[in-house]
């Protein structure tokens, strides 16, 4: 990359702080050292972070929170120049010897400058007390009061930079400054300190503005954004392969030099432009045929052009669709944030989802639809994309796009601000205008890409009490945020969820909320969460459990709440319904009849070890080879295990769909699989999942066997004319009370269900609290029910312990009554989760040869299985093959670890053979728990090994056909 070239269109009338004019004082303070040979001044780090966030705010942030701040601000440009001002000051509490006593050779630089500094030996316990971001925060204090500012009004401002390491300093702490004057240096520090801070404020114009900050009340939400906002330009100007440190002699640059550092810099980050599509006249059928690549002879769906009416008509806050499995749901929130976002002019998208594989899936399906923006990449900046979890790397169309951004890095070519990744020997376009950004790879970054596809727990760790809160805030601030499948969150996570969705509503951010089985309650209560200051009507809003499908407009505007039912022109799809026995006898009998013509069976277990065995016995009766799927497969394996699923049974399977085929699987068949079958047996299932189920019924139009003509669902549990609650696995992992519900819901409707028609008033009766049934059910009804509340009310009070509390409309004084941290590790290690889910552990399966003499690949995984292929665990892997291993991982059964967590992980960790292994030291696999597996025979695919702990040994076996399976002595 020719470093030469630098982003041209900065405007030079923009103040530039002059390092010139300040004292040797000040210029002898240093902010990052580079060993012995280098360093950075404070004031030249000062002028980094300032020029970072002018152009971060102008060119980065985008028109939706630029508006938003206008609205709040006392003075016009006002916010502006307050927030450059605090990126460009936020460190000035490095000005104190507890922090240039660090570095002996920097701290004599200043004493040799006037300045008094103690040797670090004499004030480790004054370090200990004052990080330079509490001593940033008190001198703003300090400075602002003494230009008149009241108390209240410098503390909350101040707040901002004493939050810029990602935890906000309390009130009680600005004391330990008046505490420790050792640390903090006497007067010809605060001297110093305050020379810093006029200097900027001259420089950010905010001179003139501190009459109007004198009183002002800065609203909460403002001070917790403009916080993120700091530590986003703090990242960028700490970044030295961008801003450079200085030989050690020398403490100023020359003006010229000074000039192009700063558009250099901006140049090299190639930050992102805000996505801000453009509104176009064009009819709703055009609309959804150029986004997604439709023929001309498609035609959108009711709900999909509903939706894209709505959202043409701009002022959305909140959008809930409802509508049935396979409706079009994620084309009508993909469309409706476009428009949404035109109207806004917002930064990006964020779509969130129950878990990694939805999120995966997901991803591919933004990626596709990326292109087909109407901004090309020759008039913007390339926007950024990343897929937010913890196995994201391993996702294969983002690591390729990952890869794809390293291999061309060199030809990133800027010009008039146009960032533009392509490859030279290629004379078409790119086939999208967005990349992985390396910047936007970390954890705590990747939320602030363009276009990003995460798990739900991205959203509820936005209200999660933890470090960089305010990141995690300012990156979704400026974006529209759709959450699908929003039923699969339960009573703990909506705590979590409905305090994120009340910061969301705060900051004026558009949620579009899909789900196909939403309770009355949960619409209302995610409605109440977003605006609060709107419950009463929410309370008062009058929708019968008939309405469906719907779509519900909360507008962003004072303007009444809207619903809009969307019937569905075609007719109802009937389904009948029955119960069947649990015994596997009878299930190998039933789907011996029902596929006697050929056909396409699902059989839906709640827990792994029913569909193990339930898979055996059909094979071992001859309805085999049966395909099972489940969460105890290798990540690799599962995903296969997705794609044959979809390439024999999804919408494009013609000659390829089996003519008699069996499929065993769990709760993983439930969401986003679009697949179709002929017949369905399922365990009991809460209603709304259990709907989710019969989704997968029928789901294509295609001609059916003889006898399956009708869409039809056997529902395992043994009907002894009182209310059945299914197996005990289903006992376990969903209770009694909503399968006995639903048990109830089901009897009272009758055996033939219609759909969409009937699927609102199934769930709002099944899950709701309304009383059900005859009399002689109560009794049962009630007792289940009480053992639930009881249940709910100990998820909410354990989630309350971390959450954030919502926003009500005010919000503390300052950033420091925001949040608490736990000071012990061991107390926040156990507060930091937002899904309330019993232990588990997750293990890298690595095969050896039957002798386990040697590692081997996966033998289903190479081209001859009868050849192993043996792998070197005595050096480094390349990061292809690292990657690899990392899709060997899988979960363990929860019964090994309930109870035992901790000593299966010593149990593992201390096998002798991996300790030796160069493998753990790859960054993909540092830190993972390796288990090694021999293969049962020379070219098998069966593997085995043993954990033991205490007096039980847990024998494990692994196949590509059954996952991982255990039994224990």
């Amino acid at each position: 990359m020719d470093n030469s070239r630098v982003a041209p269109g900065t405007d030079n009338s923009v103040p530039r702080p002059d390092p010139a004019v300040l004292s040797s004082a000040a210029r002898s303070i240093w902010a990052k050292t580079g060993g012995q040979t280098h360093w950075l001044p404070l004031h030249q780090h000062m002028t980094d972070s300032f020029h970072v966030a002018s152009r971060l705010y102008d060119e980065w942030l985008s028109r939706q929170v630029k508006e938003r701040w206008a609205r709040w601000e006392p003075e016009p440009g006002l916010i502006r120049r307050l927030a450059v001002f605090l990126a460009g000051i936020h460190d000035v509490g490095k000005a104190c010897p507890a922090f240039v006593a660090q570095s002996e050779p920097l701290a004599q630089k200043a004493r040799d400058a006037g300045l008094s500094c103690r040797v670090m030996a004499e004030l480790r316990d004054d370090r200990k007390h004052l990080p330079h971001s509490l001593v940033s925060q008190a001198a703003l204090v300090t400075w602002l009061t003494e230009q008149e500012i009241t108390a209240r009004t410098a503390l909350a401002i101040s707040s901002v930079i004493g939050a810029h390491h990602g935890r906000p300093m309390k009130k009680e702490q600005l004391t330990d400054t008046h505490r420790l004057p050792n640390g903090v240096g006497g007067p010809e520090w605060a001297e110093v300190r305050a020379e810093f801070i006029t200097w900027l404020t001259e420089a950010s114009g905010i001179t003139a503005d501190l009459g109007h900050l004198k009183n002002w009340k800065a609203p909460f939400p403002l001070l917790v954004e403009i916080a993120g906002f700091v530590v986003v330009a703090d990242w960028l100007a700490s970044n030295t392969s961008l801003f450079p440190l200085f030989p050690k002699d020398q403490d100023i640059l020359p003006a010229e030099k000074q000039a192009v550092r700063p558009l250099f810099a901006w140049g090299e980050a190639a930050m992102p432009a805000p996505w801000e599509p453009p509104t176009l006249e064009e009819s709703a059928a055009s609309f959804y045929r150029s986004r997604f690549g439709w023929p001309e002879s498609w035609q959108p769906r009711a709900i999909q052009r509903v939706a894209h009416d709505i959202a043409r008509e701009g002022a959305v806050g909140m959008l809930i669709i409802e509508a049935q499995m396979g409706g079009g749901k994620t084309e009508a929130a993909f469309g409706a944030a476009e428009l949404i976002a035109a109207a806004l002019g917002a930064q990006g998208l964020v779509v969130a989802l129950p878990t990694q594989a939805t999120a995966n899936a997901m991803f591919d399906r933004l990626a596709t639809w990326l292109p087909n923006q109407p901004r090309k990449p020759y008039e913007a900046a390339a926007w950024a994309i990343t897929l937010g979890h913890g196995k994201a790397m391993l996702q294969g169309s983002y690591a390729a796009m990952i890869e794809e951004v390293r291999q061309f890095e060199a030809e990133l070519v800027r010009s008039d601000q146009v960032a533009v990744m392509y490859d030279t020997e290629t004379d078409g376009e790119p086939p999208c205008n967005a990349v992985a950004h390396q910047w936007f790879l970390g954890a705590r970054r990747r939320l602030l890409a363009n276009f990003t596809v995460v798990t739900i727990d991205q959203i509820l760790m936005a209200a999660l009490q933890r470090k960089h809160l305010a990141l995690a805030h300012i990156a979704l601030s400026g974006k529209v945020v759709v959450i699908d499948e929003a039923h699969a969150s339960d009573d703990y996570m909506n705590v979590y969820l409905d305090s994120a969705l009340s910061w969301l509503g705060a900051y004026g951010v558009p949620v579009i909320v899909l789900s196909a089985t939403l309770t009355t309650e949960r619409r209302n209560a995610m409605l109440a969460a977003y605006a609060p200051q709107r419950r009463r009507e929410i309370e008062e809003l009058v929708i019968s459990e008939e309405h469906y499908p719907l779509i519900t407009t909360l507008p962003s505007s004072s303007a009444p709440i809207r619903t809009c039912v969307v019937p569905d022109p075609n007719p109802p799809r009937t389904v009948s319904w029955s119960w069947h026995p649990t015994s596997l006898d009878d299930v190998v009998a039933t789907l011996t009849r029902c596929l006697s013509n050929g056909g396409c069976a699902l059989v839906v277990r709640n827990t792994v070890k029913d569909a193990q065995e339930t898979a055996r016995a059909l094979d071992t009766a001859g309805l085999g080879p049966v395909l099972l799927n489940h969460a105890g497969f290798m990540s690799a394996d599962r995903a296969a295990n997705d794609h044959e699923l979809t390439e024999l049974f999804g919408p494009g399977a013609g000659e390829e769909r089996p003519h008699r085929q069996v499929v065993v699987a769990t709760q993983v068949v439930e969401q986003s699989l679009d697949v179709d079958f002929d017949v369905l047996i399922t365990d009991l299932a809460p209603m709304d999942l259990l709907l989710q189920r019969i989704g997968r019924l029928h789901r294509h139009p295609r001609s059916r066997p003889e006898g399956l003509e009708q869409a039809q669902v056997l529902i395992l549990a043994d009907d002894d004319g009182s209310l059945p609650t299914g197996s005990s696995g289903s006992h376990i992992i969903y209770g009694d009370h909503h399968l006995l519900r639903t048990a109830g819901t089901l009897i009272l409707h009758g055996e033939t269900l219609a759909l969409p028609t009937d699927i609102s008033p199934l769930v709002q009766k099944a899950l709701g609290h309304e009383p059900l049934g005859p009399v002689d059910w109560q009794s049962t009804l009630q007792t289940a029910a009480e053992e639930h509340r009881k249940l709910q009310d100990g998820a909410r009070h354990k989630a309350s312990t971390w959450v954030l509390h919502p926003y009500s409309g005010r919000g503390p004084g300052h950033l420091g009554e925001w949040i608490d941290l736990a000071n012990d590790p061991k107390e926040a290690q156990m507060g930091a989760t937002v899904r309330d889910t019993d232990p588990s552990l997750e293990v890298i399966v690595v095969p050896l040869t039957p002798d386990g003499s040697a590692a081997i690949r996966p033998p289903w995984h190479t081209a001859d299985p009868s050849v192993a292929e043996v792998l070197d665990v005595s050096t480094l892997p390349s990061d292809d093959i690292a990657r690899e291993i990392a899709t060997w991982a899988v979960r363990l059964p929860s019964r090994i670890v309930r109870w035992d967590l901790d000593e299966c992980i010593a149990a593992i960790a201390s096998d002798p053979r991996v300790k030796r292994w160069a493998w753990r030291k790859h960054p993909l696999l540092k830190g993972e728990l390796i288990l090694p597996m021999q293969q049962e025979t020379e070219g098998g695919s069966t593997l085995h090994a043993e954990i033991r702990v205490g007096t039980r040994i847990h024998t494990l076996s692994y196949s590509p056909e059954r996952g991982m399976e255990v039994t224990t002595e």
